[in-house]
């Protein structure tokens, strides 16, 4: 009873360790915590850094699994398809996301739209597993034009670039649009009417007539001298939007440079279709112009020419339209004539 009360037995049958060991061992695993530690901080670090930088490209950049769904997507493509937080998490289907740009694009549920989509978005990714990329030109609602990239990723999956190009598109549209329009009158220049006149000359073979008309105005010198430069470069405006007024969408008005303008009509195969916009044009340009305060009288002579009957090519046909405007000016002005 003694020895049991001074040594207790062991009843675990466990070897006991004694507390020198057990901290030399737990004083070697300490390093080990402190590395597991630094590692995670610098993952946390690395972290953070990737965000910051693909939150702050100058582009939208979404990732995607072979399953098509998201690993990880940026702040401007966010901001490019204005989706919600909950579809730019991970593992969000793709399916997800068109189904939401569809309606925000369209007001509403659309079956044909989605069903189109989802078929381009099938044929696409089916040639990304393939390992092809390729690009196209996305126009949204909100008047981004953006410009997608599609990479694909080894193991499956690909990545996305979003480059709005609204502003380079704009910018290229304003220099077409300058390259082809007179700024002060905002119709047509010579290069668009001898663009336009060169297919129609073309397409005579197959059957298409049209009419020349080459237009002068009468007196234009003595209101710039008169009234000044601004007077005059207001007539030049009026006078554009009504010749703009009288016609067609199908046909053509120019301003040639100073105070000639030309027209192309289509379809005039005969004098009569021709004199009858002839006629009506007279008319217009007879009438009163009000600018700048001004009342402004300018009537307008104009000379025709048919095609193919006076010509089959540009020159030709602006050569026989001139000479009808010299005949027309010399048998009294504020009046037409065709081509002798």
């Amino acid at each position: 009873p003694n020895d049991l009360l001074s040594k207790p037995e062991n009843v675990s049958g466990v070897e006991e360790v004694p507390l020198a060991t057990l901290a030399r061992a737990l004083a070697a695993l300490r390093p080990n915590d402190d590395l597991i530690l630094e590692q995670s901080k610098q993952l946390e670090d690395l972290n953070h850094r990737l965000d910051v930088a693909l939150n702050n490209m100058g582009r939208g950049l979404s990732m995607f699994d072979a399953s098509a769904r998201l690993i990880v997507c940026n702040k401007l493509y966010r901001e490019i398809y204005e989706l919600p937080e909950e579809l730019t998490r991970p593992a969000t289907t793709l399916a997800d996301i068109v189904r939401h740009h569809v309606k925000s694009e369209t007001g509403r549920d659309d079956p044909e739209e989605l069903e189109k989509q989802g078929k381009w978005i099938e044929h696409h990714v089916a040639e990304l597993a393939r390992g092809k990329s390729f690009s196209h030109t996305q126009f949204l609602k909100s008047g981004r034009i953006v410009l997608v990239s599609n990479q694909p990723l080894a193991g499956g999956g690909w990545v996305d670039i979003q480059e709005d190009i609204t502003e380079k598109r704009q910018a290229e549209q304003k220099i077409d649009w300058l390259a082809r329009h007179d700024t002060l009158t905002e119709i047509a220049n010579r290069h668009q009417f001898r663009e336009r006149l060169e297919n129609w000359s073309g397409a005579l073979q197959a059957g298409r007539a049209f009419a020349l008309h080459w237009i002068d105005l009468d007196h234009f010198k003595e209101v710039n001298d008169t009234f000044g430069h601004p007077v005059g470069d207001a007539l030049l405006k009026s006078v554009a939007k009504r010749l703009r007024k009288i016609l067609r969408d199908s046909d053509l008005v120019a301003r040639l440079g100073g105070d000639e303008f030309a027209i192309l009509q289509e379809g005039a195969a005969d004098k009569a279709q021709a004199t009858k916009l002839a006629k009506r044009l007279m008319r217009a340009l007879a009438e009163p112009h009000y600018v700048l305060g001004h009342p402004v009288t300018a009537g307008a002579s104009i000379g025709i020419a048919l095609a193919p009957k006076d010509g089959s090519n540009p020159e030709d046909l602006m050569k026989n339209a001139d000479l009808a405007l010299y005949s027309a000016k010399t048998s009294g002005r504020c009046t037409y004539a065709f081509c002798p």
